[in-house]
């Protein structure tokens, strides 16, 4: 990273708290390309955000199999999302949710295969607390570092 005048090496970051990710790291690889054509933007996110809410709180509603089925769309498409979203832009939050909802999204294949939830019907709650200590983890890592990008030092 480069400064110019009065600028330091901190990296810059939205001044909007947990609402904007930080700027995308270069698109070096056809792989970067893909998920930066892949991943919506604007009013896209807004609609898939919307979308994977709608499941998760439809699922409890339906009868088990296929409400367990909805719930795992939504919490491998809201993983995948975020997975890619950190390898792309870093955001904070993205490590803790990302990986969270990818061991719910396991423990919900199993319950799946099982034929029951193994954690009585609280996949919509483990998937909401997951994204409350996502968000959590982001606002600290913003206190203690000024970006809500997480920046590995020497690289």
């Amino acid at each position: 990273m480069t400064s110019g005048p009065g600028e330091t090496n901190r990296p810059r970051s939205s001044p909007i708290p947990l609402v904007c990710s930080p700027p995308r790291l270069p698109a070096d690889s056809r792989a970067k390309r893909l998920a930066d054509a892949v991943l919506p933007t604007g009013a896209g996110q807004w609609v898939f955000f919307a979308g994977v809410a709608a499941a998760v709180s439809v699922a409890p509603y339906l009868p088990l199999r296929p409400g367990l089925a909805l719930d795992l769309v939504a919490t491998v498409a809201a993983a995948a999302w975020c997975v890619v979203n950190f390898w792309r832009c870093r955001e904070a939050h993205c490590v803790v949710s990302g990986f969270g909802w990818t061991g719910l999204a396991v423990l919900e294949l199993v319950e799946l295969a099982l034929g029951r939830s193994v954690i009585s019907g609280d996949e919509g709650i483990a998937f909401v607390a997951i994204l409350v200590a996502a968000l959590a983890f982001e606002a600290a890592w913003r206190v203690r570092h000024g970006t809500n990008a997480i920046v590995i030092r020497g690289r």
